[in-house]
């Protein structure tokens, strides 16, 4: 990743605090940051029974490491996209949120912005081997589309063919060969660098698009960003999952810093259902966004891919007559169902603009700065509990540290130098990450350690990782553990999670030191005794019990969580045979030998 997070491979070893408030990408600038730590993909439904698939790729790390590998309904026809289109429709497109006026005179601006190839379906894989249905080179991509309907069969192929894949990835590869799916692996090129890499485009036979979050779980990172654009004849939303409504009443926004809580607000109703569920941010005619495209501002200095990639986009939305964006956010434990999208015939336009009332805004004679800076206390009362943990409260809404996770203010209350952070609960590892949307640029979240496949009861002998904890430190109160390729945090109990700024004279740059501390606030002992975490519903290492058992658990959302095939493979979020299981890349990078720097602690 150039900027941000892909599927769990986060340079999370260099987490860089932003240096200016303003984000300038694709054509347009905006007074708030695009959320570019987020997953993000373009369907485009061009008819009945296709889709085309465009997803960004961000990667980091050694060029012969990478590895893309995603489920496909039929053999597609593959091309490479223009990674700046998708910084422009996101600009274009994000929530926008309207200050009331008592605000605008002292903050300036009221607004902060956020044809297939069919032959290859019949031609079924013969028992336990593996048809190469396309091999090929796309831009500065080595491509495989692959199927068989043996895990071990296709995944030795892939090892064979220079392709690094973990072996427990098997039983996730074996969710899709059960369902008849296809695979496109990608590698780079000899000689080809990261910064080579480029957004895919895939024109598949399919009725829906979908997102294959099962196999994205075995590397995705903590409360991760999903952003779904979907162009078509009109609104789209999802059809296996719960839609998520977000109200103007419950937005908080900090007028010092520009930032909202609407993130952390998808982010904790998320959690509270225990499983994904999508936001609909946008939905609306596509006639004056291509407009606002075509004509939006180039610098003369950009290089040819921006202006090329804002022709291609602007041609995008005036193809099709209408867009709707979606969003969530979710972490591994709850990536237990491929989402699948579906027209709404009745279905209205959503607007992205969110009208705040003055009691929403911090910084505008309300009160202190809460954002960044955690909750203000009263003066004179930094003695007081009460107070404090109102304040803490309040500073809690920037923050979402996941369903196995609650949120704690570090530092003194008569003090400006506090910090959001997370407890975890028995089980829960803690992990820093950089996140524009979150105060001070790091967001801090609790994940399952049982989903984790660099256990060294599961790594096999020839498999040589770095160790993400040489040089990490939690604090003399935390342990580092190795969660999927990343430095996590196990604090003790009673202690919080947070990421301090630490400047680093070498380069010149704020770095973010982890660091297991002691909430303001302590944390009841209640929540170790009722935040317990539930069996995994995929088939992770961790697990304890198998998945197919008679009467098998459902999930918080009803669905069985295990088919009750023999080799307990199966699990939720099974496709319907018209559906398109795309796309999050599943970048194994995290998983693979990585030469890249640890952050100071």
């Amino acid at each position: 990743m150039t900027r941000n997070a892909v599927t769990g491979a986060l340079c999370a070893a260099a987490l860089l605090l932003p240096t200016a408030s303003q984000a300038c990408g694709g054509f347009f600038c905006s007074s708030t940051p695009v959320d570019q730590e987020a997953e993000r993909i373009i369907f485009v439904q061009e008819d009945a029974q296709t889709v085309r698939s465009i997803v960004e790729i961000q990667y980091q790390g050694d060029p012969e490491s990478f590895a893309w590998v995603v489920p496909v309904p039929a053999v597609p026809e593959l091309n490479t996209f223009y990674a700046s289109a998708f910084n422009a429709l996101d600009l274009a497109t994000q929530p926008q949120f309207v200050l009331p006026p008592e605000c605008q005179q002292f903050f300036g601006d009221a607004s902060a912005g956020g044809a297939p190839e069919a032959d290859g379906d019949d031609n079924q894989a013969p028992p336990g081997e593996v048809i190469v249905h396309d091999r090929k080179i796309v831009g500065p991509f080595d491509t495989a589309t692959i199927e068989s309907d043996d895990p071990r069969a296709l995944i030795e192929w892939l090892r064979t063919n220079g392709f690094r894949i973990p072996e427990a990835m098997e039983p996730f590869i074996a969710l899709y060969t059960n369902e008849q799916m296809k695979f496109v692996a990608m590698k780079l090129l000899p000689g080809e660098g990261t910064d080579a890499i480029k957004p895919i485009s895939m024109r598949y036979t399919s009725a829906n698009p979908a997102v294959p979050l099962r196999l994205t779980s075995i590397a995705a990172l903590l409360e991760m960003g999903v952003k779904i654009w979907v162009l078509g004849d009109g609104r789209f939303g999802p059809q296996n999952v719960p839609s998520v409504d977000i109200a103007d009443n419950e937005i908080r926004f900090d007028a010092w810093t520009y930032q909202s809580n609407y993130a952390q607000l998808v982010a904790r109703k998320v959690d509270a259902l225990r499983g994904p569920g999508f936001v609909t941010e946008l939905a609306t005619g596509t006639q004056d966004l291509a407009m606002q495209i075509r004509d939006g501002f180039v610098p003369e200095w950009a290089e040819e891919e921006v202006r090329e990639g804002q022709k291609a986009l602007a041609e995008l939305l005036e193809t099709y007559p209408y867009l709707t964006r979606m969003y969530t956010r979710v972490s591994p434990e709850e990536m237990f169902i491929d989402p699948i999208f579906a027209p709404l015939p009745n279905g209205g336009d959503v607007s992205n603009i969110h009208q705040l009332d003055v009691s929403a805004v911090d910084n505008c004679g309300n009160g202190g700065p809460v954002g960044p800076n955690g909750g203000a206390v009263p003066e004179g009362e930094a003695g007081n509990a009460d107070a404090v943990a109102a304040a803490d409260e309040r500073a809690c809404d920037f923050a979402a540290c996941g369903a196995a996770g609650r949120c704690a203010v570090v530092g003194q209350p008569d003090t400006a130098e506090q910090f959001l952070g997370c407890a975890c609960a028995e089980g829960a590892l803690g992990r820093i990450v950089a996140d524009s949307t979150a105060p001070m640029g790091v967001r801090v979240a609790c994940g399952d350690a049982r989903m984790n496949f660099t256990r060294p009861e599961v790594v096999a002998p020839d498999d040589v990782f770095a160790d993400p904890c040489v040089g990490f430190s939690c604090g003399d109160d935390g342990e580092c553990v190795s969660l999927n390729g990343f430095p996590s945090c196990r604090c003790s109990q009673g202690f919080a999670l947070v990421g301090k700024p630490v400047y680093e004279p070498e380069t010149g740059a704020m770095m973010i030191q982890a660091s297991c501390e002691t909430p303001r606030t302590p944390i009841p002992d209640t929540f170790y005794l009722e935040a317990a975490l539930p069996e995994p519903f995929l088939p992770y290492p961790g697990r304890t019990s198998p998945l197919t058992v008679p009467g098998a658990p459902t999930s918080p959302q009803g669905t069985p969580t295990a088919a009750g095939d023999d080799d307990g493979c199966s699990a939720t979020g099974g496709r319907s045979s018209a559906s398109a299981l795309l796309w999050l890349p599943v970048l194994l990078a995290p998983l693979a030998r990585r030469r890249r720097r640890t952050p100071r602690r």
